[in-house]
């Protein structure tokens, strides 16, 4: 099943994933500290944002590592950011 990149970009806690995950690939408890999100919820997000293949994974030792897929989201979650300030 493949998740749609525009549901994947209307919700405003994985467009704060996707710019989490901007500058280097992270875990999940990494994503919940910088992020400052529950762990059900960047779980869920994650599995969306993995389905709409915006969002990858690796495996390093015991970690499993989340990094963007597509390095324009993190420019297309900052705009829509900027657009949802200015709009408001």
């Amino acid at each position: 099943m493949i998740y749609s990149v525009y549901s994947a970009l209307g919700n405003e806690v994985r467009v704060k994933l996707l710019l989490c995950l901007s500058k280097k690939a992270k875990n999940v408890t990494e994503l919940i500290h910088t992020c400052g999100l529950a762990q059900s919820a960047v779980s869920q997000h994650l599995t969306k944002l993995k389905l709409a293949k915006l969002v990858g994974t690796k495996k390093e030792g015991k970690e499993i590592m989340y990094f963007l897929t597509y390095k324009k989201a993190a420019e297309i979650s900052r705009l829509l950011q900027l657009l949802q300030k200015e709009v408001l």
